[in-house]
């Protein structure tokens, strides 16, 4: 669907009650996680990856402890921040990270490693910070080899158990007539997004295996949408020079999570396949996701450049309906408050620059309804939003064009006019 119906979902929603109750429990399961964030750099130059683990202590006999357990990890590409979030708030972990010289999520003999000495016990809506790693010159003897990588083969469920925030698809391969890509699990998202994370709808889906030859782009969708609107523009992508990845995520979600979530993902798949470059598309909210990311990936990436981000009717300037839903309903969805007018998420992804090089094509759509009055929209977000002048001042063209919010996307000029860009800028 992608247009921004907010309100009238909302109002639909205290009408039968339901609603509103299944996004106070969601919001009590996601407040009830327990945080462990720090920072972690290697003392070793060159092309390699930082690998922080989470370990979780077993249950031992007679309720001692046990034996430490892989259970998640972060990727980093250089010195950096990371966050680790237990969807339960239970459980005693502790922290390592190691080296990973040859890029492939495994500890081998001659990588660093450092062990770090605190141990924590998780309470719901515990927060532990500032935990500092350094990864010495010298590897330090280890009993076993950790393989992150095998974190993969479990399933989403099995992982969501015991951390949330990391269950997400990396690359895994999909079609986009799958049914998790359908309307009514979409709109899911924005009412469950826990539920929606614990299913494995969540992450950067593959709709072909990984061609090294063949350009990435990225697309990412808006609220209550999914990868499934994109597929016009993906059957008419030129499939000899470039392959589509598409993101999917909840759209209840606070965006600076979704935007996180986006930027450790793709730094996985940078790992994996050493990406150089790649595009990103994105359309309506999906475009402030998109921009969240961006900024995000230029301050942890050093290896893969973005030379082009086409935005397709993204509410730049908010929407008032979020800003009436924040002020009038009884529960207040996450994502509202960013898409509120001139919200704090607006103000930080707008305000910072974007990377040096980088080219934003910004296009908008203005076909009304014939029975429209106010201002000027295209049957989902306004013509003004579309236009916020931080947004244009960043953009190196507009494009306007006469159709509707959905419509555009399965307009043959905005494949063409893709299809242009993509070719110039790769």
């Amino acid at each position: 669907m992608g247009a921004i119906r907010l309100l009238l979902i909302a109002w639909a929603g205290l009408a039968a009650g339901c609603v509103f109750l299944d996004v106070k429990e969601q919001q009590e399961k996601l407040h009830a996680a327990c945080t462990i964030k720090g920072t972690a750099r290697s003392m070793v130059a060159g092309d390699r990856a930082v690998v922080v683990v989470l370990l979780r202590r077993g249950e031992g006999k007679a309720g001692a402890g046990g034996d430490w357990q892989l259970a998640s990890h972060f990727v980093l590409e250089q010195a950096g921040k990371f966050a680790f979030t237990v969807a339960d708030g239970k459980g005693t972990y502790t922290l390592g990270a190691f080296d990973d010289a040859d890029r492939n999520l495994l500890l081998e003999p001659g990588e660093g490693f450092i062990a770090d000495q605190d141990v924590v016990t998780c309470t719901p809506g515990a927060r532990f910070e500032n935990f500092a790693l350094s990864i010495p010159d010298q590897p330090q003897q280890r009993s076993a080899h950790l393989d992150v990588a095998g974190l993969q083969t479990r399933t989403p469920k099995d992982q969501v158990s015991a951390i949330f925030g990391q269950t997400v698809a990396v690359g895994e391969l999909t079609s986009l007539a799958e049914d998790m890509f359908s309307e009514a699990v979409a709109e899911s998202g924005l009412w469950r997004p826990f539920d929606f994370l614990v299913d494995g709808y969540a992450g950067v889906w593959f709709l072909e295996p990984f061609d090294p030859k063949r350009t990435p782009v990225l697309f990412v969708h808006g609220i209550n949408g999914s990868p499934a609107n994109f597929d016009y523009l993906i059957r008419n992508l030129d499939r000899t020079r470039f392959q589509a990845w598409v993101y999917y995520y909840p759209s209840g979600l606070h965006l600076g999570s979704v935007a996180d979530q986006l930027n450790q993902t793709v730094t996985k798949l940078q790992v994996r396949y050493r990406v150089p470059r790649f595009a990103v598309v994105a359309h309506s909210m999906g475009g402030l996701v998109a921009r969240g990311f961006i900024l995000r990936h230029q301050e942890s990436s050093r290896g893969a450049a973005i030379p082009l981000f086409v935005s397709i009717s993204t509410p730049w300037g908010g929407h008032k309906a979020a800003e009436d839903g924040v002020r009038r309903m009884p529960i207040v969805v996450e994502v509202w408050r960013d898409m509120a007018p001139g919200s704090e998420y607006q103000r930080s992804v707008l305000g910072t620059p974007l990377p040096a090089g980088m080219q934003h094509h910004m296009l908008f759509t203005f076909q009304r309804r014939s029975t429209s009055f106010g201002e000027s929209d295209d049957q989902g977000v306004s013509v003004a939003s579309q236009l916020a002048l931080p947004a244009q001042s960043s953009a190196v063209r507009l494009y306007g064009f006469d159709d509707t919010h959905v419509g555009v996307l399965r307009n043959p000029e905005t494949s063409r006019l893709l299809n242009e860009l993509l070719a110039r800028s790769f």
